[in-house]
């Protein structure tokens, strides 16, 4: 599998970079907003639990005994009440799923973009190598030729001159 000819020039590999630079800031962004999220849903979760506080401190009267209104006030302080445990739940759910997700994408992204950069620049590098390649061992290598880097002596591996096999000079 190969990389398509439109993605090899340098203006792509810029693209590319700047393609994975602003996911990675999408991410920060991603992480920020769900982080400041959590934090009003719990300032949220307390302030309704000081509501049913301040909510229940009402007389305790013999003239409310029975009375409807109270038992609706009570019901609606009991809703109020699960509706803040059930914030704070969620907002626990979310930090503790999403925010880690989120956490380690941005890691894999990183890393893959780190991944990237690395081997294009390997790339580049063996290709700057063989273009400023001297044009005596251009030629040796177009005919199948390689130098030895141990012995310094030349050896022939394939190409129309080696016919009966490995010659050594």
């Amino acid at each position: 599998m190969g990389f398509s000819t439109n993605l090899q020039g340098r203006a792509a590999h810029e693209a590319l970079l700047c393609r994975q630079e602003a996911e990675l800031r999408l991410l920060t962004t991603m992480r920020g907003c769900l982080v400041n999220k959590i934090k009003c849903d719990r300032q949220y979760a307390d302030a309704l639990a000081s509501v049913v506080v301040q909510g229940r401190k009402i007389e305790k009267t013999e003239d409310l005994v029975g009375s409807l209104v109270t038992q609706a006030w009570k019901n609606m302080l009991e809703e109020i009440e699960n509706t803040a445990k059930l914030i704070k739940q969620n907002a626990d759910m979310v930090e503790s799923r999403s925010v880690e997700k989120l956490n380690s994408l941005y890691a894999e992204k990183r890393k893959g973009m780190k991944l990237y950069q690395e081997e294009h620049n390997r790339i580049a590098a063996q290709f700057s190598h063989k273009s400023i390649m001297p044009p005596k061992r251009k030629a040796n290598v177009r005919a199948g030729q390689r130098l030895s880097g141990r012995d310094g002596r030349r050896q022939i591996t394939e190409g129309p001159a080696n016919a009966k096999g490995n010659q050594k000079y």
